[in-house]
């Protein structure tokens, strides 16, 4: 419950609670992400930050099939 104070009286609210259905819940999942301009230097260096430091790994998570789902971009690593 909340409280609103207006011209010296105290007036108590309570929360207005909402039932979302399913087929409304799904719906609103399914709005696109806001779009984030990334370099590859930089997908390359968290990779980095997040496997700890061993190329094979950093190449194995740059090249997988969800990190070409996130860019929309399939990266190959040659070497």
């Amino acid at each position: 419950m909340a409280k609103a104070q207006k011209r010296g009286q105290v007036i108590r609210r309570e929360a207005q609670q909402m039932k979302v259905s399913t087929a409304s819940a799904v719906k609103g999942a399914g709005r696109g992400a806001r779009q984030v301009q990334v370099t590859l230097g930089d997908l390359i260096a968290a990779a980095f930050d997040t496997v700890g430091g061993e190329v094979k790994k950093v190449a194995q998570v740059m090249s997988s099939k969800d990190m070409a789902v996130a860019t929309g971009k399939h990266i190959v690593f040659v070497g």
